[in-house]
């Protein structure tokens, strides 16, 4: 089948071809100092000499420079059936698997361990042939991993983050997990040579209104800052759903992180035919629930009680469902659900502590600033939200208080599955308070793999950020690529266990 060639490397072709048509040399430069005069990677050079030599426009082998076909050579061609090393052997073979497009650019190639194992040589073989490579410009090292260098030329490309937020340059990040989430997405970016630019999005306004950072009209600003790529952060968004409605009519690709329950109403709609827009969920889908499941069960657990406060939410009830599908998949194994349907999640039970305004009446404030120095006034809404979040604690607690005297009165169950680690957190902290020995308390297992679970030490469930990043990113870098076509734009991924003492 005939390889299809990129606008990049059409170009590169042609290029090559001017050189050559106007150089009366017998020998093409190297393959570093092509790519500087095309303007593009090595990679791109190689495969543009590889269609040249297709076209017996060019002809060499490695161990030899790449030769103008029909042309006096001025140096002797080594003889045909004279041996290469090993090394030569597999950088041979690792720049053809290249030109081939068997490594994809905007990932590791193997490790050594498994570039030896492929190319059935030595360690030090491949150590040799990546050392030659790199010396060429074709592959970088990053940390452990190689990748091919085909970002030192590339132009900077430009993808909008829109988000919640009242004004320009104001996201809203609460959530350990968000942080986690802008965190990756920034080092994944610098990686790419990607450029970010943040919109912001007040939906609880009559009309949702957007802050770009000069405050020109959105349609405008992506039109003409060139941005191409949209990634959708649904956090906090009153109606995530009317957001990207909005956003779909400017036609550019969209990764919507999906974090909102009412944008998955969206996902049916868009699903076919619509390759512009992919929906990305590592939390709402029934996968966490079954791989705890799962989990569990291969440790010998057959009742299992699933404890959430927040029975409202789709996610917590994919996640039971999940648990339920793994129980069928064995024998004698069976789910116990503790659950509250009133709330939605942890921000329900914090409103009516907002509209109390218990922190006036609770704390003396214009005490506390006579105290205080002017400027550290501004703190004082940190520890009002550090009390907030402690009364919401406390009402969550009080819901779950109840389950847990449920499920502790069955002594048949030994394993308990929280929503979430803020409730895994709340029963750990109350066992301790109590002095529970950790030989009566049943198997406990949370969500988020978050920092207060580290902290205690409890297993938890790490939903797989970083995939979902690369993935978002992806399908913004080839919307086109064999990614979107062989992909639903749903796309559910699973993470793992981080398995602690609990």
């Amino acid at each position: 089948m005939k390889e299809r060639k990129s606008p990049v490397l059409s170009e590169t072709i042609e290029k090559l071809r001017s050189i050559i048509a106007r150089n009366n040399e017998t020998h093409l430069t190297s393959v570093r100092n092509l790519a500087r005069l095309c303007d593009v990677s090595p990679v791109t050079i190689l495969r543009a000499i590889s269609f040249l030599k297709n076209e017996g426009l060019v002809e060499g082998r490695w161990g030899t420079k790449n030769r103008v076909s029909g042309k006096k050579a001025s140096v002797a061609k080594k003889p045909e059936n004279e041996c290469l090393s090993a090394a030569e052997r597999t950088i041979e073979k690792i720049k053809c698997d290249i030109m081939e497009g068997k490594y994809p650019t905007h990932e590791p190639l193997p490790s050594i361990k498994q570039l030896s194992a492929n190319y059935d040589v030595s360690y030090p073989s491949i150590k040799k042939a990546l050392s030659r490579l790199q010396d060429e410009s074709i592959i970088i090292p990053k940390g452990i991993r190689n990748y091919l260098f085909t970002s030192q030329n590339r132009p900077q490309t430009k993808i909008a983050i829109v988000a919640f937020g009242l004004a320009v340059n104001s996201v809203k990040i609460e959530t350990e997990r968000e942080r986690n989430f802008y965190r990756i997405l920034s080092d994944t970016a610098m990686n790419l040579n990607i450029m970010f630019e943040t919109i912001c999005c007040n939906d609880y306004l009559e009309e949702p209104q957007f802050f770009t950072p000069d405050d020109t009209p959105i349609q405008d600003y992506l039109k003409f800052r060139n941005i191409t790529g949209i990634i959708l952060s649904s956090y906090h968004m009153k109606d995530s759903a009317e957001c990207l409605r909005t956003l779909l009519t400017f036609n550019i690709p969209i990764s919507a992180w999906v974090e909102d329950h009412r944008i998955l109403k969206m996902v049916n709609k868009y699903d076919a035919g619509r390759k512009k827009l992919s929906f990305f969920d590592s939390s709402y889908s029934t996968i966490p629930g079954f791989d705890v499941g799962k989990y569990l069960i291969a440790r010998g657990h057959r009742h299992i009680a699933y404890i959430s406060p927040f029975h409202q939410s789709p996610w917590s009830q994919n996640r039971l469902t999940g648990l339920k599908k793994a129980a069928a998949s064995a024998e004698d194994v069976r789910i116990f659900p503790f659950v509250c349907s009133e709330y939605l999640n942890d921000y329900f039970f914090l409103v009516n502590i907002l509209n109390d305004n218990s922190f006036v009446r609770h704390c003396m404030v214009s005490e506390i600033e006579k105290e205080l120095h002017p400027f550290l006034w501004s703190r004082i809404a940190s520890v009002k939200y550090e009390h907030d979040i402690l009364l919401r604690d406390n009402d969550i607690f009080t819901v779950c208080h109840n389950f847990m005297d449920d499920a502790s009165a069955d002594s048949s169950i030994t394993a308990w599955v929280c929503a979430n680690d803020n409730i895994a957190v709340l029963i750990t902290d109350y066992w301790n308070y109590c002095a529970v020995p950790l030989a009566q308390r049943p198997a406990l297992i949370g969500f988020d793999n978050s920092f207060g679970s580290f902290e205690r030490n409890i297993t938890s469930y790490e939903f797989n950020t970083s995939g979902e990043v690369q993935d978002m990113l992806n399908h913004l870098l080839y919307p086109n690529s064999s990614f979107k076509l062989s992909r639903k734009s749903s796309i559910s991924l699973s993470g793992r266990i981080v398995e602690r003492a609990s």
